[in-house]
């Protein structure tokens, strides 16, 4: 399987700029029309990147640890395909982070930073919404990390930093999910909700809401 990687051109850190550029094409992958055992020729990457195989194996070991590729004995390198434990894991953990940076986002954010979140859902109408998951879908991921930022907790954002790298893998999931866009309309409404406790500085209330948010899909998925 070959991923949609781009030859670098100006290898100022060559194995950080290996590692990003696979993990984008890994993190960008549509699964709707992927393999489900889906494994990579290191020397095509290699070639297509225009590196040799020292920088391209540094970053896999990279990609290893963060659980993004395996390698199997004897068999090769594989990209994980994201089984229901690990997407009900990852959702699990985003409740606990997220909803701790809702707390601290409401007695952080300014007047302009709420405006910028409530930005972000302003070009969806009811029929917009339902008419392109894929963007609404990608507002509402750039909805979760502005709570992050805005909570201002340099060690939480790092935290939060990798569970939103497999986020947006799984993102192509819910997209194509009927369940999940039925309940779009829902999720909207949430959105607004949580962006609404912020702008009342009401702490309790954003970490509660945003909790209840996250665990609703994690109970569809379950």
């Amino acid at each position: 399987m070959l991923l949609n990687v781009q030859k670098i051109d100006t290898p100022l850190n060559l194995s950080e700029m290996v590692y990003s550029s696979i993990k984008k094409s890994i993190v960008n992958m549509d699964w709707s029309n992927s393999p489900r055992e889906m494994k990579l020729d290191e020397r095509t990457i290699a070639e297509k990147l225009g590196v040799s195989r020292t920088p391209l194996r540094e970053a896999i070991k990279r990609l290893m640890a963060e659980g993004f590729v395996r390698v199997e004995s004897r068999k090769g390198l594989f990209v994980v395909n994201k089984s229901k434990a690990d997407m009900l894991e990852i959702l699990l953990i985003r409740s606990v982070l997220e909803g701790l940076g809702a707390r601290l986002a409401a007695s952080r954010a300014t007047k302009e930073d709420i405006h910028r979140m409530k930005m972000i859902f302003a070009p969806f109408s009811k029929k917009g919404m339902t008419r392109n998951y894929s963007k609404y879908s990608e507002a509402n991921i750039k909805f979760h990390e502005s709570i992050l930022q805005l909570s201002q907790c340099r060690k939480l954002i790092e935290m939060a930093g990798n569970i939103f790298d497999h986020m947006r893998w799984i993102r192509s999931w819910s997209i194509y999910n009927i369940s999940f866009q039925r309940r779009f309309p829902r999720v909207h409404k949430e959105h607004l909700e949580i962006i609404k406790a912020i702008e009342e500085r009401d702490s309790d209330l954003a970490e509660k809401r945003i909790k209840a948010h996250i665990e609703g899909l994690f109970h569809l998925l379950e």
